[in-house]
């Protein structure tokens, strides 16, 4: 009775304290991207502001969306992943979409960690129309994709989970976004001609 008495009292000590082992809490990551999944179901649309990001390209360094707020109009492609025939096509496609001169950023986002993304670039390349002169930018978390709410949801639990429905946005200087083409069919993708017409329309 004694023991019982005494077990029962250092339980009673022990939790008064918070000395008992807790519940583990989940990670700050992983609460994170369940939080930018939950918060956006939706693409994000014409006439909001584009939400910013920093993502590394090829080379390690950092792209940050805003660093061009004021400075120049943005097209962003959100593209599916170096496996994809449809993207290789569409990148290629973008390589002819600017001037040289021209003042305008242009940035691909995918999952893809970057020893894919230089590969794809090289892969597309080797049709000798040119190299890939526009960063392709590494999303591994895919936390930037959720924000856009482009997440496809057909590949979770899979080997590509978190890819992107492809799309394309056309920001102006500052930071709106003024083109929205979101392709559910993966098939399908805006033309240069179409993002052409969407950026003469913000310059």
């Amino acid at each position: 009775m004694h023991l019982h008495i005494i077990t029962t009292l250092m339980l009673s000590l022990a939790t008064l304290f918070g000395t008992l082992p807790m519940e583990r809490p989940q990670s700050f990551a992983a609460t994170a991207g369940e939080a930018a999944r939950a918060a956006r179901t939706s693409p994000v649309q014409v006439g909001e502001i584009a939400p910013d990001f920093t993502l590394e390209d090829v080379q390690g360094r950092n792209v940050t969306l805003s660093a061009a707020r004021g400075k120049t109009p943005v097209v962003l492609v959100f593209y599916r992943g170096y496996w994809c025939p449809y993207c290789a096509h569409q990148l290629g496609e973008l390589r002819s979409l600017l001037s040289p001169k021209e003042r305008v950023k242009l940035y691909a986002i995918s999952i893809d960690p970057h020893v894919r993304s230089k590969d794809f670039a090289a892969k597309i390349a080797a049709d000798k129309r040119g190299a890939i002169a526009f960063p392709l930018l590494s999303d591994p978390g895919f936390r930037t994709i959720d924000a856009y709410g482009l997440h496809d949801a057909a590949y979770d639990g899979k080997e590509f989970e978190g890819i992107p429905h492809a799309a394309v946005y056309v920001i102006d200087k500052k930071g709106r976004v003024r083109y929205a083409q979101v392709s559910n069919d993966y098939k399908k993708r805006p033309t240069n001609k179409d993002i052409r017409a969407a950026l003469d329309a913000v310059k």
